[in-house]
Order: structure tokens, then sequence, then C-alpha cells
């Protein structure tokens, strides 16, 4: 690698494979980013990587965010591959079923806990002493609407969305003073195929819900975690929720004709 190369910011993108992630890695790669790509769907990240123009500053690995020995396997590969980690951005997530609690399925709710909640907090302890040894990094975090709005089906999912918060507020404060930027993004409905895993392949009732207004696309996504990893290095996106506009909260929609 020449000098010029050796000097581009680094970014670690979970969650690469598709959706939000995918358009997330080639949003920062358009800005000249090194890229440390994680998912547990390799294929997706190695054809992603070929397409990118500078492929050659893009290491893909597979990342289960539901195992510690992979998130560990993985920090440490890429900072061992690029010197640094500049900005950590979790895109990763899993929702599983809409059942209420007391027909919740364990496994499953240990699952998304732990891809959820434990995983990005573990990711983040591994990449945390490097950036504040720097004195300057950047952890941003696709959460979800679910965070903010109890509601019914969601017990285990909203849960660990809203325990991630939680643990970046406090991130936050035992970071203060570090040169270490935290942002948490609470997206609402979004045209990805998260939520045809959520509604379990009924590719039917994922129709249905999209119906009758334009949700949120893995573009509009890229962007809003770019206006915040973009800011000057003193603006800190501490939280940004984004909606479609016709969508206010989890259960409530405006359908048009």
């Amino acid at each position: 690698m020449d000098i010029v190369k050796e000097s581009a910011k680094v970014a670690i993108v979970t969650g690469a494979s598709s959706g939000m992630g995918m358009e997330v890695a080639r949003r920062f790669a358009k800005e000249g980013y090194r890229l440390a790509l994680g998912a547990r769907s390799v294929d997706n990240i190695e054809k992603l990587a070929l397409s990118m123009e500078n492929r050659d500053q893009v290491m893909t690995s597979a990342l289960d965010l539901a195992s510690l020995p992979s998130i560990e396997a993985f920090a440490q590969a890429a900072q061992e591959r690029f010197g640094r980690v500049d900005v950590l951005i979790n895109c990763a997530g899993v929702a599983l079923g809409r059942e209420p609690a007391d027909q919740g399925n364990l496994e499953e709710w240990r699952t998304m806990v732990e891809t959820d909640y434990f995983g990005p907090m573990a990711l983040v302890r591994a990449i945390l002493p490097g950036m504040k040894e720097r004195g300057n990094g950047h952890i941003i975090n696709i959460g979800a609407l679910a965070a903010l709005f109890p509601h019914p089906g969601s017990a285990a999912y909203a849960s660990a969305k809203e325990g991630i918060r939680m643990f970046l507020k406090c991130l936050r404060e035992d970071t203060l003073g570090a040169g270490i930027r935290v942002t948490n993004i609470d997206p609402g409905i979004t045209d990805t195929g998260f939520a045809l895993t959520r509604f379990r392949g009924n590719s039917e009732a994922v129709g249905k819900l999209m119906e009758g207004f334009t949700p949120l696309t893995s573009k509009d996504m890229a962007e809003c975690v770019w206006f915040a990893a973009s800011a000057p290095a003193h603006v800190n996106i501490d939280q940004m929720t984004v909606t479609p506009t016709d969508q206010s909260s989890p259960t409530r929609l405006h359908k048009r004709p």
C-alpha cells in the first residue's frame, strides 16, 4: 500500500452483507475510507468488496455478533490490517417474530439480545482502547424506532435496542474528554430484508406493511450515517430518530389510497 492510501481513515461496518450495512459501506468507500466489513454472509461482503474501486483497501471477514470469539477475532484482524479504526458503524441486527411475551421463544430472545445488545457492546469494548489512545474516534449504532415506544410483540427486540441506547449514553459519559464521538440512529420502517426475517419469510405480510406509503431506504439511512460521521470533529450527533413522513411510531402509519 502506498503512503496516501495508508493515511486514509478506517471504518468498520457490521452487517455489511445487505441492506443498510451494504449501503453504508458503499457510501464510506465513495468518501475514500478503508473498510473492514463484517457479516455472517461472507460471500456477499466479498462480492461487495470486489465491486468497489478501492477493493484492495477493503477487508472482509466473517462476523457473528452473537459469538464473542467471532467478535474478538474480527476486531483484532481489523486493527492488525489497518493499524487503527476511526469509525465503528454497527448496522447488524435481527428481529425474530412478533409473538406476545407469553409465547416468546427463549432461544430467539437470546439471539436478539446477543446480536442487538451484547454483541455491539463487545465490539465497542474491543475497539475503544485504540480510539482512546489516539484521542479520536466515532462509534455509530443503528438502533430502532422500537426502542422508543412500547408496542406488542416486541418485548425482547425493543428491550435489546433500548439497552444499547443506554449503553451508548453511558459510553458518552465514559469517553467525555477523550475526543470520541458517539451516535445512535433509530430508523422507522425501512425497505430492507429485515422485515422479511421478522415476519418469518411471509412476503405477503411484508408487502401489506409497505403498501400505501413510502418507507425509508437503505440509501436514506446511509446518508444519515454519513451526515453524523462527516460533521466537524467538535460536533457530536448524540441521537437521530428517522422515520418515513407517514410514520409517527412503530404502530402508527398513514396509508394513502
